[in-house]
């Protein structure tokens, strides 16, 4: 069966890190890689979100027409557009929930959310100037609207792991023992 996995979390928290530990600690499946970023329609929010809606529905519907037996790690998905756009873009980004809904029932059980989380500080240590906040209260608010979004999400399997009161090894365990 495949495995479909987002992880999602705000910048510096280590999800590259994670996914490199995902790909270590299942050495016998190869797993496919998206990886989400800013769109570049900074200043017309309306294409930017018109871009991130046919994106993200894009996204489930790779995962509902995949061959079976092929794994895809989804790096930044869609909650960081329920996060960043409330804070930093002027709207509320939740329209992704109605994309996410309309496909979460048939991905049920090959389908896991993992949301990292981080101690400001040691996200703000780990820096390195591309990210949108620019202070510890920026930084709290991000990872306060990314545990509100994967509350929010319907997918069935998921996991909201502060990641910085473990190691990377640790973390990386956590996150298998999950997925198993």
């Amino acid at each position: 069966m495949s495995k479909f996995i987002i992880i999602e979390g705000p910048d510096n928290t280590g999800k590259d890190t994670q996914v490199k530990q995902i790909i270590k600690n299942f050495p016998n499946e190869v797993f496919h890689m998206f990886h989400y970023f800013n769109l570049p329609f900074k200043d017309d929010l309306e294409k930017h979100k018109e871009y991130s809606a046919k994106m993200y529905d894009q996204m489930f519907n790779i995962m509902k027409e995949a061959p079976k037996n092929i794994n895809y790690i989804f790096n930044r998905a869609h909650l960081g557009e329920t996060v960043y756009s409330p804070l930093y873009r002027g709207y509320m980004g939740d329209y992704v929930f109605d994309i996410e809904k309309k496909y979460t029932e048939e991905l049920r059980m090959e389908l896991y959310l993992i949301t990292l989380v981080n101690d400001p500080t040691l996200i703000m240590k780990r820096d390195d100037g591309k990210s949108f906040y620019k202070s510890e209260e920026g930084i709290k608010a991000e990872i306060d609207g990314f545990a509100r979004a994967h509350r929010k999400s319907t997918i069935k399997n998921k996991l909201l792991i502060d990641i910085g009161k473990m190691g990377i090894e640790e973390g990386g365990n956590v996150i298998k023992d999950f997925i198993c």
